[in-house]
């Protein structure tokens, strides 16, 4: 027994003082939700004319939400900058979203919303960790930082189904065919900022988005399946860092 508290004082003491942080994980598993500002032509424009056409002095809005999952894998230690007083690690990261493209009309004090689009999107790319304070962490010069921000460039794909004229549907108009499957790819630059709270990251992504698509069928007109979105992006969320493997520092005594 004294064999055992002696062996868990030692490694107590001799460990590397790594903390579930920002610079110093080979992986980042981040959950959290996406809000953004939606705008372009094809289907937002076309969606426009048809409610324009139906009400009378509306008031249409359109934005996106999604739910996220980010995975960042960063394997290489972190590259110490100018005195020791920066660090820069480079990774790359894949994301899943579920995104759901809203659209609220309000017309004679009576609101109608719903779903126009509905998709998933796969991405992956370049991103950097920079964490601009860093201070020692252990006798080994091991360095560590509670908060950094991020840089990132992602493309991806995208799939998933239009449900155009939802506020025309649920005001009880007659649109026609209003479903059909849509694919393309989507382009994402963005910078975010992340802290370290109790061995939990917390942080914020800002993104613009760029979305190329192309429908199966017909739902405008045969001339309008294919066109673009954008979108400005806020994204909020939390996550569980995955540290280094901690050498068996035992091993040199």
């Amino acid at each position: 027994m004294r064999k055992v508290y002696f062996i868990a004082i030692l490694l107590l003491f001799t460990t590397n003082l790594y903390s579930k942080e920002f610079l110093n994980t080979i992986l980042h598993l981040n959950f959290g939700g996406m809000y953004s500002f939606v705008s372009g032509g094809g289907i937002l424009n076309e969606e426009k004319n048809k409610i324009n056409d139906h009400f009378t002095s509306s008031k249409i809005n359109h934005y996106s939400t999604a739910y996220c999952f980010t995975l960042d894998v960063a394997p290489m230690k972190p590259i110490l900058l100018g005195l020791e007083e920066h660090a820069i690690k480079f990774g790359v990261r894949g994301v899943y979203r579920f995104h759901f493209m809203q659209q609220e009309v309000r017309s004679e004090g009576v609101e109608y919303k719903g779903n126009v689009l509905n998709y998933d999107s796969w991405m992956v790319g370049p991103v950097i960790h920079y964490a601009p304070f860093i201070s020692p962490s252990s006798i080994d010069y091991e360095y560590t930082a509670l908060g950094g921000f991020t840089f990132y460039a992602l493309f991806g794909r995208i799939d998933g189904d239009l449900t155009a004229f939802p506020a025309i549907r649920e005001a009880g108009g007659t649109v026609g065919n209003s479903s059909s499957k849509i694919s393309g790819y989507k382009i994402d630059f963005g910078v975010g900022a992340e802290i370290s709270v109790c061995s939990i990251n917390f942080g914020v992504n800002l993104y613009y988005s760029m979305i190329n698509y192309k429908m199966k069928e017909p739902v405008y007109s045969v001339d309008k399946r294919k066109g673009t979105l954008n979108e400005g992006c806020i994204e909020l969320y939390f996550g569980i860092p995955v540290e280094f493997i901690i050498k068996p520092i035992i091993k040199r005594f």
